[in-house]
């Protein structure tokens, strides 16, 4: 209660309330020495703080590195929060006289280079850098130690990235907090913000959403995936969404509440859109983050998508005079246990003829000759996919070396192993062949980036099969369609994961490949939905100790949980692998079962049958 009494105090103060707008103050006086400072006519650099509570940092062409360290406790008056902290601090820090304006002017980056400890309360640490479009190093972060008992409760993540007017696209490293902390009004009048995703955030102990994209008008998706929160108070979920956002595509999980998030009601719906939501279920949306700023408005914003193709159902009734499809949705989210399971995408229903389609993948036929290619031999090059079967790096050079290598791709299971677009072939000085390479992971920290990989066949293969296995088993949670032509245009029949079918021939399609059935339908020949041979996992399993059943297949979201004296026996529906966006980690095998995933350890289960 005390804090309780004390957060509203503070918010009486300083408008630290969900609805409050952010303070904008004049440069604050300095009530610490300033660190000696350097400048010419783009370099700046100093010390904040001093000791063992010091960030040193640089200003250098728009770019704000701050180099590690442990963040000061705020040195100014707690109503001077919302200003910043880190902006307060860089004034009063620097001898070179830059002032608020001038800081808000000049930084457009911010990097984190080093790890950077911010102590117990980093409320609104990159508040109003107005100008501000990009964020390096989140990772670097350390918010492990935040106070959850101070004078204004858990305010925690609070308001950390207010203010940054410029700020188009954002997507949140995991922000691990052992203690109980706020996220409310974190991203408060970002006025520009149009793509926001948190799904990888770590939201176990978050506490308070209010007012999180409050003045985001401009905010089109909003990923809120993987949200796994036990807090259940409906006073924490409000007004999380500016009522005057055009939101497209809403990403939201089961534990989430949207009765007062202000999520807007589709009056009205355009030559692109219905005034329905749509599941996006087996089809595809897919946000283009490689398009350059600024990006359509409302009226055209099928134009920031590479892929608009929900395949779900649809919320609401036909009648477009009626509008309760809003209200359907926020139905399914109330706080109430409806049975849903996993993250669910809604998008705006595409009006016929509008879907953007996911573009036929190139299949590598034929595989060009890397005898004779120089860097420049690319003119003629048929272009194809590649997959990684074994851990591999991604280099700028042909010429391999820790030096230039940009990432490294782990060994993941087949239905998620990452791929490639092959864009031509060389030879490194050493005489050993290389593809030349665009990365199509959009999950990864290179994604969109061009380099080079091995062409080695026990690391890489085609990403389509060019050769007619006897029997494929579909392997693609969500199962594949079995078409009447090679087009895939008209599904006819689905097929469920696990389902083993027999093939006739490969059949090449444009530049693409499908499976031609023995029973006369066609399927497509992606290595990521089907695999060949036979390929099966247990119909039944038993647990030999406790376990949980989860949400999610990265089991972060506990539904229920058997203790070991049961010895709870499942029946087994598919399979799928932990994370499976992520390129650096492998992944684990999941069971899925009815209302959610478990795991599938050995030595936690066993198979029955």
């Amino acid at each position: 209660m005390k804090w309780k009494v004390g957060l509203l105090t503070l918010g009486l103060l300083v408008g630290l309330s969900p609805l409050a707008p952010i303070l904008h103050q004049g440069s604050l006086p300095s009530e610490h020495l300033a660190q000696a400072a350097t400048r010419d006519e783009t370099s700046y650099s100093g010390t904040i703080g001093s000791g063992e509570t010091s960030i040193p940092w640089t200003l250098d062409n728009g770019t704000l590195t701050l180099q590690g360290g442990t963040l000061r406790k705020f040195s100014g008056r707690w109503m001077m929060i919302p200003n910043g902290q880190l902006l307060t601090d860089l004034v009063e820090d620097n001898q070179a006289g830059l002032t608020k304006a001038d800081f808000q002017a000049k930084v457009q980056k911010i990097n984190i280079a080093g790890k950077l400890n911010v102590g117990a309360n980093p409320a609104y640490l990159f508040a109003n850098f107005s100008s501000v479009t990009t964020y390096t190093g989140l990772n670097n972060l350390d918010v492990s130690n935040l106070d959850a008992t101070g004078l204004a409760g858990p305010t925690g993540l609070m308001g950390m990235f207010a203010g940054n007017q410029s700020l188009t696209t954002f997507t949140a490293p995991s922000f691990t907090a052992n203690n109980p902390h706020s996220i409310a009004n974190m991203f408060q009048n970002d006025s520009s913000l149009v793509y926001l995703d948190l799904s990888k955030m770590q939201t176990d102990n978050t506490t308070n959403l209010n007012g999180l994209t409050l003045g985001c008008t401009a905010l089109q998706v909003l990923n809120l995936g993987n949200f796994s929160s036990s807090d259940k108070l409906t006073s924490n979920y409000k007004d999380y969404i500016d009522a005057n956002a055009q939101i497209n595509c809403l990403t939201v999980s089961p534990t989430h509440i949207l009765n007062d998030s202000g999520l807007y009601d589709l009056t009205n719906s355009n030559s692109m859109v219905t005034n329905r939501w749509q599941e996006v279920g087996n089809g595809k949306v897919s946000f283009n983050l490689n398009r350059q700023p600024p990006f359509a408005g409302y009226d055209g914003f099928l134009q920031n998508y590479q892929v608009y193709d929900p395949q779900g159902a649809v919320l609401g009734d036909s009648d477009t005079t009626v509008n309760d499809s809003t209200q359907q949705l926020l139905n399914l989210y109330d706080g109430q246990d409806h049975g849903l399971t996993g993250n669910q995408t809604y998008v705006r229903e595409p009006q016929p003829g509008m879907a953007i389609k996911e573009p036929e993948v190139p299949a590598p036929t034929p595989t060009p000759s890397p005898t004779t290619p120089t860097e420049n031999d690319t003119a003629d090059f048929q272009q194809f996919y590649l997959s990684a079967i074994k851990k591999i790096g991604l280099y700028s050079r042909k010429n391999f070396s820790a030096a230039n290598r940009l990432a490294w791709f782990a060994k993941k299971p087949q239905m998620k192993q990452p791929t490639f677009l092959v864009t031509g072939v060389t030879t490194s000085k050493a005489g050993n062949d290389r593809y030349q390479v665009r990365d199509t992971n959009r999950h990864s920290q290179t994604y969109g980036e061009t380099g080079y990989v091995t062409t080695k066949n026990d690391y890489v293969t085609a990403s389509y099969y060019q050769n007619a296995p006897q029997t494929v088993t579909v392997i693609n949670p969500g199962g594949i369609n079995g078409y009447g032509s090679a087009a895939l245009s008209q599904p006819q029949v689905a097929y469920a994961q696990g389902k083993q079918l027999a093939v006739k021939k490969v059949v090449t399609r444009g530049k693409t490949t499908r499976l031609l059935l023995t029973n006369g339908k066609y399927i497509s020949g992606n290595r990521h939905f089907v695999v060949a041979g036979k390929y099966s996992v247990p119909v039944q399993i038993r647990a030999k100790t406790a376990v949980n059943r989860y949400a999610n297949v990265n089991l972060t979201q506990r539904k229920q949980h058997y203790p070991q004296q049961v010895h709870h026996t499942f029946k087994v529906l598919g399979w799928d692998y932990s994370q499976g966006q992520n390129t650096t980690t492998a992944g684990t095998l999941r069971y899925r079962v009815a209302g959610g995933y478990i795991t599938a350890n050995p030595r936690l289960v066993r198979a029955m049958r």
